[in-house]
This record gives C-alpha cells, sequence and structure tokens, in this order.
C-alpha cells in the first residue's frame, strides 16, 4: 500500500495506526473511523477517514511535536544515530527545563467530554468498573 516492504516498517504503521483507531471512541481519529464504520463502509475507507482526523493540529499535533523533538534533538546532538546515553541526557534536559518529553501521558483536556460521566454512570448501574 506504501511501498515499503520492510516488515519493521509495517510492523510499526500497524501499531502506530491501531493506537489511534483503538482509543475508546472519545478522539477525532477513533470516533470518525467508528462513525464511518458504523454505515458499513469498507473497514479501508473507514480507517482513512480516521487517519485524516490527525490532520487538525487539536487531535495530530502530539504527533508533529513528537517528531519535532527528535529532529531537535538529532541536531543539538549533529545528527547520526544517538546513543541511550546521549538520549538520556536529552530527555532529562528537556525536563529541567520544565517542558515535556512529548509522546509520553495524555493531554489535559480543556473541556470534559459530555458523554462522560453518563459513561461513568452507565458501568456503575452494571456493576462494571
Amino acid at each position: 500500500m506504501l511501498g515499503y516492504e520492510d516488515e519493521g516498517f509495517k510492523e510499526l504503521m500497524r501499531l502506530y495506526m491501531v493506537i489511534h483507531a483503538d482509543h475508546e471512541g472519545g478522539n477525532v481519529s477513533a470516533h470518525t473511523t467508528h462513525l464511518v464504520g458504523s454505515a458499513l463502509s469498507d473497514a479501508y475507507l473507514a480507517f482513512a477517514a480516521g487517519m485524516n482526523g490527525l490532520a487538525g493540529p487539536l487531535h495530530g499535533l502530539a504527533n508533529q511535536e513528537v517528531i519535532k523533538w527528535i529532529l531537535d534533538m538529532k541536531e543539538e546532538l549533529g545528527g547520526g544515530v544517538p546513543s541511550k546515553e546521549q538520549i538520556d541526557a536529552f530527555v532529562r534536559k528537556t525536563l529541567a527545563e520544565g517542558k515535556v518529553v512529548p509522546g509520553y501521558g495524555h493531554a489535559v483536556l480543556r473541556k470534559t467530554d459530555p458523554a462522560s460521566p453518563r459513561r461513568k454512570n452507565s458501568r456503575r448501574n452494571t456493576g462494571q468498573r
């Protein structure tokens, strides 16, 4: 599909796409994938619709920030493949500067999903936790 035959790349893309499509339906890409799929559309088209949701900066920006952080690290370290020690030092430097390492954790949402309390109450009422 993408023209890459490397099995490592295929596995990376599979994991990347699963992470974004299976995110409890609360984000743009997962919701869009589920929505288009619920119309009994072709699975590839539903997934492609979900991946297009990553184009917006409110959802896909996390991916862009990770790439920017990695490129900044490579530039500061002079290019090439960094050692584990260099990566460790760069992570510690990032944190010491009061910044976050993008890609770890989850952003705090500015506004609670209005359906969240209903889902929580529904789980309580059915005995699920």
